[in-house]
């Protein structure tokens, strides 16, 4: 199969690390110093869990012209960055299409994608449970096992699942047909946003990080209150249990977590939690429900 990755952080050299299959041929499409280093090193991974490093080489590119053909194009960006690489993606004539990453609007990106697009689109979404961050001679990915990409077309079955499947058989990474996306989307943002707020914060707050955990604990209570109001569930439930009523069994949790160090590796971006946030906000508008505490955390961000 002929794939391009469009995106070389964190998640697209994973991903072309675990296709790397005399069956797939890969391209990574890159920018800036990010592609000179990985021309002249290729793909070095640091598996921060499993203790080993990794090398890998396959093509590199710069852009994305209109008539270069791929069977599948996997978009592994930051959700703040997606909308910048749409018109891109709209003039090529490749067809299959997986934006992979958070997205609390993935029917807009679709819709905004078909706009523009010259040639017939089938555009997926998917999430790689993975984590890390980018160094200078290597860059760290945290997992645990294999790691594993869920994948939706939202409504129906993706397209072009054959493709997938023939993609991903000799891979180690597993691969999951995901049914309740959305809601699972939109739990993970729930999860995410008031976490890497408080992670960003937490040295602000240093004398008084009570005050910081109970900021985050009432974010999440309005936050999952307000997804589950605007008619998505929240998966797993457990989740919701926790996060929107036990306050005393949240808070050591919150405390063991934004202190451990593994998580200033696979902290997210401040654009990419902010991008999310306003998409969180318009929900605001179709119920009666505020996030005041959130708010509050995200503009201190600022």
């Amino acid at each position: 199969m002929n794939i391009l990755i469009y995106g070389a952080g964190v998640q697209g050299q994973y991903l072309a690390h675990v296709l790397n299959q005399p069956e797939n041929n890969i391209t990574l499409l890159a920018r800036g110093q990010n592609y000179k280093r990985l021309n002249n090193r290729g793909v070095v991974l640091n598996h921060y869990l499993q203790n080993k490093r990794t090398t890998d080489h396959f093509n590199y590119v710069s852009n994305l012209d209109k008539h270069d053909n791929y069977d599948i194009i996997f978009v592994t960006l930051k959700y703040s960055d997606f909308y910048s690489v749409v018109p891109s993606l709209a003039q090529n004539i490749s067809t299959n299409i997986i934006f992979i990453g958070n997205n609390t609007d993935p029917h807009k990106l679709r819709q905004t994608v078909l706009r523009q697009s010259i040639t017939h689109k089938n555009i997926s979404f998917g999430f790689l449970m993975t984590g890390g961050n980018r160094g200078e001679s290597a860059t760290t990915v945290i997992r645990f096992n294999a790691g594993e990409l869920k994948v939706s077309h939202l409504n129906g079955v993706i397209p072009f699942h054959n493709k997938l499947d023939a993609i991903f058989k000799n891979a180690s990474i597993k691969l999951t047909y995901e049914t309740r996306f959305e809601d699972w989307l939109m739990s993970h943002a729930a999860m995410i946003i008031p976490l890497n707020a408080g992670i960003s914060l937490k040295h602000k707050y240093k004398e008084n990080q009570k005050q910081l955990l109970s900021n985050m604990i009432k974010s999440y209570n309005e936050l999952h209150s307000l997804i589950e109001h605007s008619n998505y569930n929240i998966v797993p439930k457990l989740q919701s249990t926790l996060f929107k009523n036990f306050k005393w069994l949240a808070y050591p949790l919150l405390k063991l977590i934004i202190n451990i160090k593994i998580m200033n590796q696979i902290q997210g971006s401040n654009s990419e939690v902010n991008a999310l946030y306003k998409d969180i906000k318009l929900l605001n508008k179709q119920t009666a429900l505020t996030t005041n505490y959130l708010d509050e955390m995200i503009i201190e961000l600022r």
